[in-house]
């Protein structure tokens, strides 16, 4: 079963295959490149699990869900971070960058020219790892908007006890952002101050610096990079 530390957390007040024929018909229309590769479930001390991946034709996996009952009314979805590339995953995808990302594609036949494959398949991976992303926070901005899924706000250490057999060798320590991070990361990958975002979502600048911080330990560098401060 996916972490429920390491992911988005939503909560879904309908059936689930009901959600996942409305879920996968909206994201059919509103995503051409999006398709459904594969779906499982899995039991566990009678409580049946579904997980979802979903595809893009150009950029591979981009999205993983788990649907898991919690009550009769509720169902919690886990979403995590898109996968990181590996080097498989460069040699799959390098030709789809290559013809349809113009400006990075100058960029890694240049580093190639000059004999730099090392910098050409950082450049790569870098360029799947933002596409993959991409396409994770629009997916996500779409469950929210035509679905009206609701983030999870509950203390994930208590979601923890209630799901079995899972594993919880974690530090109870742990601060874990529990409020709306794909709005928060989405606004900061274009750009957006904390000052900017927190005007826009309604938190103090103070609040958003520290999600920020709290979201690049989950999450990396390269999905919630460092910034200069003027």
């Amino acid at each position: 079963m996916i972490d429920p530390l390491n992911c988005v957390r939503y909560i879904l007040s309908e059936d689930i295959d009901s959600f996942n024929q409305k879920h996968i018909a909206r994201l059919s229309e509103r995503f051409p490149g999006i398709f459904l590769i594969h779906r499982e479930s899995d039991i566990n001390h009678n409580r049946v699990s579904t997980r979802l991946t979903l595809f893009h034709h150009h950029w591979g996996p981009t999205v993983l869900m788990e649907l898991l009952p919690l009550n009769q009314a509720q169902t919690l979805i886990l979403i995590p971070a898109p996968p990181d590339p590996d080097l498989e995953d460069v040699s799959l995808y390098e030709n789809n960058i290559l013809e349809n990302l113009l400006d990075t594609s100058a960029s890694i036949r240049l580093a190639r020219v000059d004999g730099n494959d090392v910098r050409a398949l950082a450049l790569i991976r870098k360029a799947l790892r933002e596409q993959r992303h991409h396409c994770w926070m629009q997916i996500q901005s779409e469950l929210i908007r035509s679905l009206r899924l609701k983030i999870y706000e509950g203390d994930p250490i208590e979601l923890i006890r209630d799901i079995p057999n899972i594993n919880r060798d974690i530090d109870q320590g742990d601060i874990v952002p529990s409020q709306d991070e794909s709005l928060v990361l989405d606004l900061w990958a274009k750009g957006y101050t904390a000052r900017q975002i927190a005007l826009r979502i309604g938190r103090t600048e103070k609040t958003i610096l520290n999600r920020v911080t709290l979201m690049r330990k989950t999450y990396g560098e390269q999905l919630v990079p460092r910034r200069r401060m003027a």
